[in-house]
């Protein structure tokens, strides 16, 4: 598995979360090829359409050309299980094209992306911090790698 992962988000890890997600980002980058490339936050005072333009054109500059681009948005469809998201990347991981996973700011991704986006993928019917989803995004990318390549880890019976 040499398949580059990437993640373009808005904005930096703060604390309380930038340990856990350095954590895991870490883990992930000893197991595969693992990028994060963080572009700067636009000031929501600026208004939606304006927010969503600039930091859309910030990520799309980021994303790595030719990427199978997956945009997390909270109305894509969240995989069945920690074990259906492992077989979807070993899938991803199969491919010659990089995984460039998109995470948008504040107020969310830009709805362009979104529509110019290879899937839109969602971690859940519930509404999370941007921040907060990256860092739920990094835990479950490395518990997939973890199970792909037969790591223990916890599995069934965890928090859902």
């Amino acid at each position: 598995m040499s398949r580059l992962i990437q993640f373009v988000v808005v904005g930096r890890l703060r604390p309380p979360l930038a340990d856990a997600g350095a954590d895991f980002e870490k883990r992930i980058a000893r197991m595969a090829d693992f990028r994060v490339d963080e572009v700067a936050a636009e000031p929501v005072q600026h208004g939606d359409a304006q927010v969503f333009r600039r930091e859309g054109e910030r990520m799309r500059a980021k994303a790595v050309p030719g990427a199978h681009v997956v945009a997390m948005d909270s109305r894509g469809k969240a995989p069945k299980s920690s074990e259906a998201l492992a077989q979807w990347l070993g899938r991803r991981l199969e491919d010659t094209r990089p995984t460039c996973f998109l995470i948008g700011g504040a107020i969310g991704l830009d709805p362009a992306l979104v529509g110019d986006a290879d899937e839109v993928m969602s971690l859940g019917p519930l509404t999370l911090p941007h921040q907060l989803a990256r860092v739920v995004l990094a835990e479950q990318v490395y518990r997939a790698l973890a199970d792909l390549a037969g790591h223990p880890y916890p599995r069934a019976g965890g928090a859902r």
